[in-house]
């Protein structure tokens, strides 16, 4: 009997402590908070990941423990928010990821919604805020944000990641405005194979040098530039879409590009869904994301310009393009 024991003594021995552990991660130390959710592995390694990995939903019921930084920049927003009228953005309701800040020390935050990295999916990124006077694309991407919170079964097999405001320091001015605080268009300022060579020249004859549409002395300079670039990166999405205003277009940058091909098949069908939204092949410019992304990266990359910038029309805005954005970020290409 006494052979029979010592032989499950250290299974035994092993369970105990692993229930200590776990007991021990619900004690309250004084002074002692949980890793902030913002904060980021330093190595993503690949592994095999079984298929019943929970989904990452990333809104909570009560505040982020840890989350100082984010909560100051969440007070500043709701700030924002009120003046427009649209109340609490909720946005100290969400675990945000961020690796990055503006020029002014605001955090470039994003959520993470569906499968977690490891796990293969059908991936969309939806950009807002690129432009900091171009407000309603905010509003769209906090409203998309609430949409998901309340429609989970949307989630399996799908990966959503909402960069909801991309230039903060512009959109938190008093006044605010199309470039960041260095005065640079950040959409002018992507690593494209023709920055060097059109750039500036397009900037000086074409847009007589106007400030709003500055590329910067060199491309990818900016910290919001960086920020787009190396998100792409990171979750290698199938779709990006990245919403401006007030043009009232969609366009598509990408494999086939206008006229054929399933991202352009998508981009139809996206229209059809928003009442028949106006469709046009807008060009694309040096330092766009259009161009790095859908030119040369071949990524399905869709421009939605919200037809105003007028603070009162977002529940509009949303309710035109629900079913659409519903499409695009379940569509699998």
């Amino acid at each position: 009997m006494k052979k029979y024991y010592l032989q499950f003594l250290p299974i035994f021995s092993l369970f105990f402590l692993s229930s200590c552990e776990l007991l021990n991660t619900h004690e309250k130390k004084p002074n002692q908070l949980p890793k902030p959710e913002w904060e980021e592995p330093n190595k993503i390694t690949k592994t095999k990941v079984m298929a019943t990995v929970p989904l990452q939903i990333p809104r909570s019921t009560t505040p982020a423990v840890g989350e100082s930084e984010m909560k100051k920049f969440c007070t500043k927003l709701d700030k924002k928010f009120y003046q427009y009228g649209w109340r609490k953005s909720g946005c100290q309701l969400y675990k945000w990821k961020f690796v990055r800040r503006s020029y002014l020390g605001n955090p470039i935050a994003w959520v993470h919604y569906g499968e977690p990295e490891k796990v293969k999916a059908n991936t969309t990124i939806v950009l807002c805020g690129v432009h900091g006077d171009e407000i309603t694309p905010v509003k769209f991407c906090y409203d998309l944000m609430r949409f998901l919170d309340k429609n989970e079964s949307l989630l399996s097999g799908n990966r959503i990641i909402v960069a909801p405001l991309v230039t903060p320091d512009s959109f938190l001015k008093k006044w605010p405005t199309r470039t960041n605080a260095r005065g640079v268009d950040v959409n002018r300022n992507f690593p494209t194979n023709d920055w060097k060579l059109k750039a500036h020249k397009i900037w000086k004859h074409r847009y007589k040098s106007t400030k709003r549409k500055y590329p910067g002395k060199k491309p990818n300079s900016e910290q919001e530039t960086i920020f787009q670039v190396n998100l792409i990166k990171r979750y290698m999405p199938q779709k990006i879409i990245s919403v401006h205003a007030p043009l009232t277009i969609l366009d598509y940058d990408g494999p086939g590009h206008h006229g054929k091909g399933e991202g352009h098949d998508l981009l139809l069908q996206m229209s059809k869904s928003a009442k028949g939204y106006q469709v046009k092949n807008y060009p694309y410019f040096p330092g766009s994301l259009g161009n790095w992304a859908g030119h040369m990266n071949k990524i399905a990359t869709y421009t939605l310009e919200l037809p105003s910038s007028d603070n009162r029309l977002h529940k509009k805005f949303w309710k035109l393009f629900e079913k659409a954005m519903t499409h695009a970020i379940t569509h699998k290409l």
